[in-house]
């Protein structure tokens, strides 16, 4: 009798370690359980079938014994699937874009770390290689967690500035995501000691640029003229933000399309005088001459710059 028990437990530990940790797939179940169990949740914006990043770092992390154990005791999992074609009802699919959108999810995978209301405390955009890396993400987000815990049990002014302390800890790509949390900060900064209220506007520019870019994207003029536009209006907190903006969406791309179609000099040419031009409002005035110059070099030569790209068709 005893070594059927011990079988029948054997058997049972098997099947618990083969069927891996439990992931939901809906949020309001994932809260009920982070509040009733004490824990964060750890959502998960997938492309199951069709994202090769996700399905890696699934295989290479989030589904290894090693993240399993770690986040027993204090994440409830949640995954947030847009597969392209698994079938999913309407309702359901709607559901999971208004969570992407709430938590500004523009790529995948993306890891966002909840508590148990909902509230965002951090993650990370991309895939991660290894348990560590990615435990590094989530360890900051329990320490932000507490952090908010002792920052509210202060008052006024003094509140403000812990929750700002908090906030300016947050990856940049999900702070847009912390709505309640900056609207708590005014809330308690009425005078806007903590500088609040200027990170909002500088926020709300950046993504009004952002919105007009991708109405517009890959039309490399148009995308120019709207950064043009924003960077001479730019917030004090955005205009080098802007500037290399343009620099990662437009310039460069720009310039290494010329230079992959480049058929003889005078095309090199062409993309040198487009950089060098797109370099005056792209860099900031301390970094716009040793720019210039390294580009300058760059072009020195060039015949050997064409063989060069030839080279690599």
């Amino acid at each position: 009798m005893l070594k059927e028990s011990l079988y029948t437990l054997g058997v049972a530990a098997m099947v618990a370690t083969a069927m891996g940790a439990e992931w939901e797939t809906d949020f309001d179940t994932a809260k009920e359980r982070a509040a009733a169990e004490g824990k964060a949740i750890i959502m998960n914006f997938t492309g199951s079938d069709w994202c090769g990043y996700c399905i890696r770092m699934k295989h290479s992390v989030l589904s290894t014994p090693e993240f399993e154990e770690y986040v027993k005791d204090k994440f409830v999992l949640l995954e947030i699937d847009i597969p392209r074609s698994k079938p999913v009802a309407a309702e359901e699919m709607q559901q999971r874009r208004e969570l992407c959108k709430q938590y500004d999810v523009t790529g995948f995978p993306t890891i966002a770390i909840t508590d148990a209301k909902g509230e965002v405390l951090g993650g990370f955009s991309g895939a991660r290689p290894d348990v560590e890396s990615t435990k590094i993400f989530l360890d900051n987000a329990l320490v932000r967690r507490t952090m908010l815990a002792e920052a509210r049990k202060q008052q006024g002014t003094e509140r403000a500035k812990a929750l700002m302390e908090v906030y300016e800890s947050y990856p940049k790509t999900f702070r847009k995501a912390a709505t309640a949390l900056r609207n708590e900060i005014m809330q308690s900064d009425p005078n806007d000691e903590t500088g609040l209220v200027q990170v909002a506007v500088a926020e709300a520019q950046m993504q009004e640029l952002s919105d007009e870019l991708a109405k517009h994207y890959r039309n490399y003029l148009a995308m120019t003229e709207i950064f043009d536009e924003y960077i001479a209006k730019a917030h004090p907190l955005n205009k080098e933000r802007m500037m290399e903006r343009k620099r990662d969406s437009v310039v460069f791309p720009c310039v290494n399309l010329m230079l992959r179609n480049a058929k003889n000099v005078e095309d090199v040419l062409k993309a040198r005088d487009y950089v060098l031009k797109e370099a005056e409002t792209s860099y900031p005035d301390h970094m716009k001459a040793e720019m210039i110059k390294a580009l300058q070099e760059q072009f020195a030569d060039p015949e050997a710059l064409l063989k060069k790209v030839q080279g690599k068709k």
